[in-house]
């Protein structure tokens, strides 16, 4: 008998710093922003000592050590704006048009820097250039694929071939032009498990899921490109992780993760960066915990810590190969 292969533990993390606070309801405020160098040296740190990889999704911008406004009087205007009923201004208005050194919350070559150099290897990837939404009804295909441009030519100038993509807000949409722009896979939400259950049934099975919870269904490929979806949030300033507390919050976390492993399944976790800074000493004890935890059935050889341009390399080969011989 075939024994089961083995778990996959992905890691996707959103590094955009200010650019995730443009245009929403509430005024910029960039205090979160502000410790997220510590934070990202403080997850690098953890994963050089545990040997875990990851996928940094990384805002385009944040490539940047400085912009200036061009003849137009607009910073990056060779980029098609989306045209956001929504929004009564240019999308880059609050781009500050500045240095790092001025304006740390907004540019970040020195991050980049400090993944790449993280003694074990990590993938930098795509979280758009400038955050812009791209599954909004108004985010045109020519705008995204503008985006795209500016990605892979800021990237590729660094020696950088972005594979993987995260939407900004989650919000998918333009996949075909995410394939055609040379990219490999995306994250997409958590699937919803308790699709077509009734309500009765879902608020049980949901009662469920906070006793025994599980991870979520594997990775897809659509055409040339894999959907990977997200299982869970690591959030430890979230209503649930303050409701149950650091230890069951974490525990609950590494069942998840136990879960993946006896059903062969796909367990991945992301957050943004800025998610640690509300209650770091909670971050650092879950999140280490549960590397400890991977790092068991790593060893065990029931789990592998894989990045997302991995699993899409590895399904379009065994895909590529089935077409080929059938």
């Amino acid at each position: 008998m075939a024994s089961r292969p083995p778990a996959q533990f992905v890691i996707s993390i959103d590094l955009e710093m200010s650019w995730g606070s443009m245009h929403h309801d509430l005024p910029h405020d960039d205090t979160p922003y502000r410790r997220e160098r510590e934070i990202v040296d403080g997850v690098l740190s953890l994963m050089a000592k545990h040997g875990i990889t990851a996928t940094w999704a990384v805002v385009g911008h944040l490539f940047l050590a400085e912009c200036t406004n061009d003849e137009n009087g607009r910073p990056h205007s060779q980029i098609p704006r989306p045209d956001y009923r929504w929004l009564d201004r240019d999308w880059y208005d609050p781009d500050p048009v500045s240095t790092l050194e001025a304006s740390p919350t907004w540019y970040g070559p020195d991050l980049v820097k400090a993944i790449r150099e993280c003694p074990v290897p990590q993938e930098v990837a795509s979280h758009s250039f400038g955050h812009i939404i791209v599954g909004d009804p108004d985010c045109d295909a020519d705008a995204f694929r503008a985006d795209l441009l500016e990605c892979k030519a800021i990237a590729e100038a660094e020696g950088i071939d972005l594979q993987s993509f995260v939407f900004p807000r989650n919000k998918v949409g333009h996949v075909d032009i995410l394939s055609e722009s040379g990219f490999s896979s995306y994250r997409s939400p958590t699937p919803d498990r308790f699709a077509g259950m009734s309500r009765p049934r879902r608020v049980a099975a949901a009662a469920m899921e906070m006793v025994r919870p599980s991870a979520t269904f594997g990775a897809t490929r659509h055409s040339k490109i894999v959907d990977i979806p997200q299982t869970y949030m690591f959030d430890p300033a979230s209503k649930r992780a303050e409701r149950f507390g650091t230890a069951v919050w974490s525990l609950l976390m590494r069942r998840r993760l136990r879960h993946a492993v006896r059903t062969g399944s796909l367990f991945h976790l992301w957050f943004h960066t800025h998610n640690l800074s509300a209650n770091t000493d909670r971050a650092w004890t879950a999140m280490e915990a549960l590397f400890i935890e991977a790092r068991k059935h790593l060893d065990a050889g029931t789990l592998e810590n894989v990045t997302m341009e991995t699993i899409a390399q590895r399904l379009m080969t065994v895909d590529n190969h089935a077409e080929g011989t059938g």
